[in-house]
């Protein structure tokens, strides 16, 4: 182990990070406290924070003490020591994963991580599990590859100190045990597994407060049943070819404490979502094809019911295509979001999504912020309308400080928006156009929108360059 370690310490600007003096030759880092240098070193992986012992019995201390282990064999090998994974690689890693917990002093973890693969069976997994909940673990994040149904060790459902529950397990089928216990656990976030048990899974769904699936699958389940009274924050995502998962279950959402609703998945067979009485934020992206989209509407008009007090909404084009195949010319909308501040929307610049905007505007009288996300653009009939001026859109009279168009891509129906919203949005304080990633920018429309009529005498145009934000899965910008 000293060995691999000696041959690791080939970043000495890493090390200097850490061994930085003032000018006056102090060393200021060392003098920390535990607790801040222990916070700062969680962000590393355990190897790094291990290496620095070689500075001083200061860091030899800091490390042993170390509340965050985070082990994880895609960085272990390669990026250490120049040599590609292999077998003898994953002997080494688990002998250092062995040392480091026989080494390290104190009776409690913050945080142990574990990403491994499949390179280590259920008896190694199992000992280290029992290892950190004996030393009253908070949070415990598992991702590996089993190579049959997973069921949690009865030392993970009986830690009291547990509150925080990750696990990504490959799609692999989790087992949850009848001795039902997780007292203290407030997160569970559940990566690629297959859930088997429709009540064992209720029954841990009714105790948490955030709850995140995220590209789970459900076997034989025909409800996915989410019904607590303590859970917060909800959050279900899903790849597009894992449409059967959803197809053939029912998803059933009753949260009266619920704030975040965040549903980024394909169609369900039915949805149920009632008793959402503190609902603040909703996230809607359906994963559709055209022969569904009516359906979307309907659906979404259920939901709308049943989150109209929410003050955050966001929708993909899916969902305001799909409304416009149910409420297509209709001029007053079943639901008035009387609290709705923020509004975000993935449109096309045409008549189908353009009549579904202006009904959700006004139908939220109190809005004061639209950020709109332009996808291709189709265009629409001559004949067609933003607004008629005899009918009232009172966000745009006196509450709609704030509009963002991105994806610009500098065409005629979009520059018609831009002059639609300066021309009637009273109070505007800020209007910001992003531009397309692969649109070049134009001057020449830059000047033609900027000298536009206004109705807000104070309101600024920006135009942004396109920046690209973390690598998400999920198109349309919308969950």
């Amino acid at each position: 182990m000293d060995d691999l370690m000696q041959k690791s310490l080939k970043t000495p600007d890493f090390l200097a990070v850490f061994t930085n003096s003032t000018s006056e030759g102090i060393d200021r880092i060392s003098y920390l406290p535990d607790d801040i240098l222990h916070n700062i070193l969680s962000y590393l992986y355990i190897f790094d924070v291990v290496q620095l012992s070689i500075l001083s019995k200061r860091w030899n201390y800091i490390w042993r003490t170390m509340p965050y282990l985070n082990f994880d064999i895609n960085s272990f090998g390669c990026e250490r020591i120049d040599r590609l994974w292999d077998m003898g690689m994953a002997e080494k890693f688990k002998d250092f994963i062995n040392w480091v917990l026989i080494n390290r002093c104190g009776d409690s973890l913050v945080c142990f991580k574990l990403c491994c693969g499949d390179i280590f069976g259920k008896r190694a997994i199992f000992r280290w599990v029992r290892v950190v909940t004996a030393r009253n673990v908070q949070e415990l994040v598992l991702d590996f590859c089993p190579a049959e149904p997973f069921e949690l060790p009865y030392c993970v459902v009986t830690c009291e100190s547990l509150r925080v529950l990750k696990l990504r397990l490959d799609g692999s089928v989790l087992k949850l045990s009848n001795h039902f216990g997780f007292h203290q656990l407030k997160f569970l976030h559940l990566e690629k597994v297959e859930l088997s048990n429709e009540h064992l899974t209720s029954c841990l769904f009714s105790r948490l407060e955030k709850l995140v699936l995220d590209g789970c699958t459900f076997g034989t389940m025909t409800m996915l049943d989410i019904v607590s009274t303590s859970l917060v924050y909800v959050s279900l995502l899903n790849y597009v070819n894992n449409v059967e998962a959803y197809n053939n279950c029912i998803v059933k959402i009753s949260c009266p404490n619920l704030k975040v609703l965040k549903y980024g998945a394909p169609l369900a067979k039915d949805m149920i979502i009632e008793n959402l009485l503190s609902i603040e934020v909703v996230h809607i992206l359906f994963f559709y094809s055209d022969d569904v989209i009516k359906e979307i509407g309907m659906r979404l008009h259920k939901v709308f019911k049943n989150v109209a007090s929410t003050s955050a909404l966001k929708l993909c084009k899916g969902s305001v295509v799909g409304l416009y195949s149910v409420f297509h010319g209709v001029r007053n909308f079943p639901v008035t979001f009387y609290k709705l501040k923020s509004l975000k929307l993935a449109v096309a610049i045409d008549e189908s999504c353009m009549e579904i905007m202006m009904l959700l505007l006004k139908h939220s009288p109190n809005l004061e912020v639209l950020n709109l996300f332009s996808d291709e653009n189709y265009g629409w009939d001559e004949n067609w309308k933003f607004h008629d001026p005899s009918e009232s859109v009172l966000c745009l009279e006196s509450h709609l400080k704030l509009i963002q168009l991105a994806g610009f891509k500098n065409e005629d129906k979009e520059i018609e928006l831009l002059r639609f919203f300066l021309k009637n949005a009273q109070v505007l304080e800020e209007l910001i156009i992003v531009w397309d990633s692969c649109s070049g920018i134009s001057e020449e429309a830059i000047e033609e929108v900027s000298n536009f009529p206004r109705a807000s005498s104070h309101v600024v145009v920006s135009f942004l360059n396109f920046k690209p934000k973390s690598r998400s899965r999920y198109r349309d910008n919308s969950v």
